[in-house]
């Protein structure tokens, strides 16, 4: 068989396997009985195998592992098997041949230091995860991923409580390694259902006398599950788990009022000092400011490109004014009539092109920008800009060759009504969200 047909024959392979037509890979193998020991002669990162176990074709295979059950333990460019492949996408039968032909694939770890379990508990894929367990090795329940976390910290952190139960029931488990703190932060399974306001998994963890008895155990921040509670958001479920949690005996260490949540204000009052009434009145008014400029806007997001086209379009204008200015084909004795016009033209000009150069400089600056109060001014620059630029137009007219004086006052006039209706809206808004803050 020459290099082309060995080619075109392990491509094929591939596409039978995309298929998983076990009559098609019979021929193949017919055709060339060591097509399956050919493999590493391709470019491809996976093996038909790799392709089978993810798209679920379960005859095809156990017809590969039939003919060549090394495959079980082969990788691919994340250093994945099979099993990994099948864990993740929840295919139980295909999990189950996989370990009956290498029961040893299910502690293989992949690039992110997780092993099948691992996906499948991340998954929720709770009847793989039994079999993983139960079928293979018990000892994966307490495997670390390489981001220091055991298969219990990805079940709540992704919230499967069905998978979280399997675990602990199926898997043999020391019951110390259920108050197991992840690597990074120390937090406990219990940390992080509270963290998550998960109030069945709490509910449930609070049922396994283990963990009731290390009611108190403090993640590395030195917080226990009861400071937790107090650090997060307060609603109706957080206060469901703190009598949950005060319930079954925990108690908080006293930090739970060092940190305040991400939403307080950036203005803190010392607690040894009595404040007078007139410093009150002040930090509540820099309180409302402050949190008038945390307002959010997405509307500068799909603005930006609009006013810096804007204003570079203004910025050009103007500038076209100043290099080649109205009036130069009159005569002496009309350009010094027209003096004090063409100053005043020259004045509307300026402040347009100032202007548009600030909105430019501030939209390229490194300012924050997405707030209400940066979007005010760009919206008052770029309203200055736009008004200065009539005004121009206004003064520029007496210096054409043809002077519509009417057409001048039309287009002022019609300026000024869209201006205002547009100030009016943008007024009564500005009024409303005040009231609203206020």
């Amino acid at each position: 068989m020459s290099y082309v047909q060995e080619n075109d024959t392990l491509n094929s392979l591939y596409e039978v396997s995309l298929r998983g037509s076990v009559f098609e890979l019979e021929t193949l193998i017919g055709r060339d009985p060591l097509i399956l020991h050919k493999l590493s002669l391709t470019t491809f990162t996976e093996t038909p195998l790799h392709i089978s176990a993810l798209l679920g074709h379960l005859d095809f295979t156990k017809f590969l592992l039939t003919h060549k059950p090394q495959l079980a333990l082969e990788m691919d460019h994340c250093k994945r098997t099979p099993l990994h492949l099948a864990s993740a996408e929840g295919h139980a039968e295909i999990v189950h041949v996989l370990l009956q032909t290498c029961e040893d694939a299910c502690l293989v770890s992949d690039q992110d230091g997780r092993i099948p379990l691992h996906y499948a508990t991340m998954r929720g894929r709770t009847e793989v995860a039994r079999k993983l367990i139960g079928a293979a090795k018990s000892e994966s329940v307490m495997v670390f991923d390489g981001s220091g976390k055991t298969m219990f910290h990805l079940c709540v952190e992704h919230n499967h409580l069905d998978t979280l139960k399997t675990l602990v029931q199926v898997g043999d488990v020391r019951e110390d390694f259920l108050n197991s703190g992840d690597l990074h932060h120390g937090n406990t399974i219990l940390h992080l259902a509270v963290m998550f306001k998960q109030i069945e998994t709490v509910r449930y963890l609070l049922s396994i006398s283990k963990i009731r008895e290390e009611a108190n155990i403090e993640n590395k921040m030195g917080y226990t599950a009861l400071d937790i509670i107090e650090q997060v958001p307060k609603d109706t479920r957080s206060l469901q788990i703190k009598l949950m949690l005060m319930d079954a005996g925990f108690k908080n260490n006293g930090k739970s009022q060092v940190h305040h949540p991400p939403s307080a204000s950036i203005i803190d009052v010392t607690p040894s000092r009595t404040l007078n009434p007139n410093e009150k009145s002040w930090r509540k008014s820099l309180k409302r400011v402050n949190k008038l400029l945390l307002q959010k806007s997405d509307r500068l997001e799909e603005m930006r490109g609009m006013l810096s086209l804007v204003a570079t379009m203004i910025s050009t204008v103007t500038f076209g004014v100043v290099m080649n200015p109205p009036g130069e084909n009159l005569t002496p004795m009309l350009q010094f009539q027209f003096r004090e016009m063409f100053t005043s033209l020259l004045t509307m000009n300026t402040i347009s092109f100032i202007s548009s150069l600030g909105v430019t400089l501030l939209l390229i600056s490194g300012v924050p920008l997405k707030n209400e109060v940066t979007m005010g001014f760009l919206s008052v620059g770029t309203s200055v800009s736009l008004t200065f630029l009539v005004l121009t137009y206004i003064h520029a007219v007496p210096f054409s060759r043809f002077k519509y004086f009417g057409e001048t006052f039309s287009v002022l006039f019609s300026w000024l009504g869209i201006f205002g209706a547009i100030a009016v809206f943008i007024i009564i808004r500005v009024v409303s969200r005040i009231v609203k803050v206020l």
